[in-house]
């Protein structure tokens, strides 16, 4: 049962309580995104990093783009030098397709950077072809090892959803 001792860790904490409900990967890509998770994400534009380019957000969108090239071509961007120019192409429709499918397209920031004719975004993430560098990896590993404890243990609230780390600019962000 329930002791005193309980009900007093319990009134001590309350203010602490909070829900989290989590989507899966699959509900993240499969289904349109619930007006709050649109909200939100539009809020997030109104804001950006100061130096615009490392505001975590456009690297999410990047990032589901590289995922929407490969569910189109099969491979990565970038991974076949003999088709470079023509990845960077095809993930720049990748990238304004996931945009609009997010409902970020009107967006000010997204307008004049990943909509932007000439871009660096596309270009960027296909150069990269498809790289993991191992001190980001335990960078990611580190942050996923710290939730897997909260989950564990259920101490602290864990993340929701979705964590993107810049690398170059050592900044994060979470997105639903």
């Amino acid at each position: 049962g329930i002791t005193e001792e309980d009900v007093g860790i319990f009134a001590q904490n309350v203010n602490t309580l909070d829900l989290i409900q989590v989507r899966s990967l699959e509900q993240e890509y499969e289904c349109p995104p619930t007006a709050k998770i649109v909200e939100d994400l539009q809020s997030i534009t109104w804001d950006p990093y100061e130096v615009t380019e490392h505001t975590p957000l456009l690297w999410y969108c990047g990032l589901r783009a590289c995922h929407h090239f490969y569910s189109k071509v099969g491979r990565y961007p970038g991974t076949c030098e003999k088709s470079w120019g023509k990845d960077v192409e095809l993930l720049q429709s990748s990238l304004v397709q996931v945009v609009n499918d997010l409902k970020l397209s009107e967006t000010k920031l997204i307008q004049q950077t990943l909509l932007a004719p000439g871009n660096k975004f596309a270009k960027e993430l296909a150069r990269y072809g498809n790289a993991e560098i191992h001190t980001i990896a335990s960078i990611v590993g580190g942050v996923a090892s710290q939730e897997a404890v909260k989950l564990i243990t259920s101490q602290y609230v864990p993340l929701n959803n979705t964590f993107i780390f810049n690398g170059i600019a050592s900044v994060a962000g979470v997105y639903q």
